[in-house]
């Protein structure tokens, strides 16, 4: 938990490959990105941004409800899921 506050608060990323839950529901997004071997620097760090905004969207009600993010900052984040 510690780490997802430190992650909204900009001083550390979030780093979603240790959550294997995670990894292992959304193996279909992640096999649609590059291998970070074979892009520039620049699309590895942008794909790996995208990875951690995924993962902070499915997890926004766990950050809501630790109190790591605002009930604001949750409505926000909600706005970024696909309408079901």
């Amino acid at each position: 938990m510690e780490s997802w506050r430190k992650a909204w608060n900009g001083t550390t990323p979030v780093e979603p490959f240790q959550d294997t839950e995670w990894v292992e529901k959304r193996r279909d997004f992640l096999a649609e990105l590059s291998d970070p071997s074979a892009v520039s620097d620049d699309v590895a760090a942008h794909e790996y941004r995208a990875i951690q905004a995924q993962w902070m969207i499915d997890h926004v009600e766990v950050l809501e409800g630790a109190g790591a993010i605002s009930r604001e900052r949750a409505v926000q984040i909600r706005r970024f899921r696909p309408s079901k």
